[in-house]
């Protein structure tokens, strides 16, 4: 009886199994995919431009592709047709059977097995390439059809097309003037203006201070970075991110001011050194690439330290060397741009005795600077210690700012 019963629970069992497994779902195996990439474009009319057409195999041995391809020949212009090595990935020959372009209709047709073996290709890669030139502005498909992949037999294939949106050149001016701080213009100037992403010098035209540089959307884009080189009385450098509102302002106007610079002026005594924490509100834009802090007569007064950062963002940072040569002077690696009426904070840590403006704003000639806390090196708060500095340009054949390559500007 005991067996029995044993049995028939072992009995039971087995049949549970067998149901659940009938009602699993089945997993269906991956399929290849073939793919227009990238899938989605912006390009400008008149811009040549290329697309791949990639197959991923999801491990069935690829022996032989074909496809078609179809845009609108209002929008497009196809250029040519190129073999990719998806076929040829292991060094087999190939053969093109279909390389067709057809711009009348629309279509692009390309075809290809490989001959001498019986194995196909599992890893995946690039069938082949198209390149397109943009004749008009517009939105076309790029759509794949009459996709077949083949291995011992057809294989159901995935597909994944594309498209391309071509959009109008626009022209974009940069533009303004170059003066003196002391309001003098500068003639002549001779400014390049280089673009760092894509390395294109541009050269503006003058006309007694005034500057301009006329290009387009395809020279220029947001997000790049411009190198400005001004060559006058002196060689001033820094750069300027171009951003979405100026690109759909058309460009934007720049006045550089030469000469320009933050100077609280001479401070007072008592003074001791700390950490000093506040905002910079500048008048006008000002290239950096020093600081000055003035000491209290018979004092060894510096900046130790200190940090110039636009909310979270440090914009500069520099270091003190020590009591050897202008000590009251720290060179910043790189040259920065503080931009009229945009506010910065500061950290300026002291040492020795340097002189103070005992309050807690304090307007100048150049702007208004700030104190939201000094702590002295004796733990103790305030709210109105401001250092007496000048954020300055300062031309030295030692100062490694003159150095273009250490150059980097961030502006607000």
């Amino acid at each position: 009886m005991g067996n029995f019963r044993k049995r028939g629970k072992e009995a039971v069992l087995i049949c549970v199994c067998i149901v659940v497994i009938a009602i699993m779902p089945a997993t269906a195996p991956s399929m290849p995919t073939v793919s227009v990439e990238p899938s989605h474009l912006k390009v400008f009319q008149n811009e040549t431009f290329t697309i791949n057409i990639t197959v991923n195999p999801a491990g069935y041995e690829i022996y032989a592709a074909q496809y078609d391809l179809y845009f609108n020949p209002d929008i497009l212009n196809a250029i040519s047709q190129s073999q990719g090595n998806f076929l040829s990935q292991d060094g087999v020959n190939t053969c093109p059977v279909r390389n067709e372009i057809n711009n009348t209709i629309g279509k692009v047709e390309y075809g290809e097995t490989r001959i001498g073996v019986k194995n196909g290709v599992t890893t995946p890669g690039t069938l082949a390439s198209i390149t397109f030139k943009a004749i008009k502005c517009g939105r076309s498909g790029l759509k794949l059809s009459n996709v077949i992949l083949s291995d011992t037999n057809v294989t159901k294939t995935n597909v994944s097309s594309g498209n391309v949106i071509v959009e109008p050149i626009i022209p974009f001016l940069i533009s303004g003037s170059v003066i003196h701080s002391s309001g003098k213009p500068v003639l002549r100037p001779e400014i390049t203006i280089t673009n760092l992403n894509t390395s294109e010098g541009l050269i503006a035209k003058t006309s007694e201070s005034y500057y301009q540089v006329l290009t387009d959307s395809t020279h220029v884009c947001a997000g790049d970075i411009l190198h400005f080189r001004i060559n006058a009385t002196t060689v001033v450098e820094f750069n300027y991110t171009v951003t979405e509102d100026d690109m759909r302002r058309g460009g934007f106007e720049k006045d550089i001011v030469l000469g320009a610079m933050f100077d609280t002026g001479r401070g007072e005594y008592p003074s001791i050194a700390g950490i000093h924490n506040g905002t910079i509100t500048p008048k006008h834009d000002i290239i950096v690439n020093c600081i000055y802090t003035y000491p209290c007569e018979g004092t060894g007064g510096h900046t130790e330290h200190v940090i110039i950062y636009n909310g979270t963002e440090i914009i500069a940072e520099a270091r003190w060397n020590g009591y050897i040569d202008d000590y009251y002077n720290i060179t910043f690696p790189h040259t920065f741009i503080l931009l009229a009426n945009h506010t910065y904070n500061y950290t300026i840590i002291t040492g020795s005795y340097p002189q103070i403006h005992h309050t807690n704003i304090l307007e100048t000639d150049d702007g208004v600077i700030t104190c939201s806390e000094f702590i002295d090196v004796n733990g103790r708060r305030y709210t109105d210690w401001i250092p007496a500095i000048r954020l300055y340009y300062r031309i030295s054949p030692t100062a490694t700012s003159n150095r273009t390559e250490n150059i980097k500007v961030r502006d607000a």
